[in-house]
């Protein structure tokens, strides 16, 4: 149980970095005349928020309310996947494999290829451009190591680094540490 409570801490934290490094690419890509996205259309947690909406309610978030549901859309998802990724972790340690890279690509695909697409909430992959792919596929890269990054940090801060108490730090660097 311990697990997930980790991986939920470590997902809101990697949800946090994705969103920091969104902006800083698309800052980027403005100052280059690029944009990642048109001021007229939604972001798409906002339009997965109004779908909830709309199914609870009957209608849409009000326009005031569209950024925080967004965003509690992207936290509360990012939150589910670290509890996912940990608890899962726990039982077959390869899904960390690369970092937690292998899990950020398995959530593109998955998620961002597939689901949001089936949902949508987006248009199908094909009529979506190679750029718009790799800045997903990118974005989930990040978020997959910040996943693992903070899920190590949280469970040493939470186990005091004791694998007695836990910790999934190899046994080889266990005994280095003495």
């Amino acid at each position: 149980m311990r697990s997930i409570g980790i991986g939920i801490a470590a997902g809101l934290f990697a949800a946090w970095l994705m969103n920091q490094f969104q902006s800083a690419l698309s800052a980027a890509s403005s100052d280059n005349g690029g944009s990642g996205q048109s001021d007229e259309e939604k972001p798409t947690t906002v339009k997965a928020a109004d779908m909830v909406s709309n199914t609870l309610t009957g209608s849409p978030v009000p326009e005031r309310f569209e950024q925080p549901a967004g965003s509690a859309v992207h936290y509360g998802f990012g939150a589910f996947l670290g509890g996912l990724y940990s608890a899962w972790g726990a039982i077959q340690p390869g899904v960390r494999s690369g970092f937690g890279t292998v899990y950020g690509t398995g959530v593109a695909l998955v998620a961002d290829e597939a689901l949001v697409s089936a949902a949508g909430l987006t248009p199908p992959p094909n009529e979506v451009p190679a750029m718009t792919h790799a800045y997903g596929l990118v974005s989930h890269l990040v978020f997959g190591a910040a996943l693992e990054g903070g899920r190590r940090l949280i469970e040493q801060a939470v186990t005091g680094g004791d694998p007695k108490r836990g910790s999934n730090r190899p046994r080889q660097l266990a005994r280095q540490d003495g």
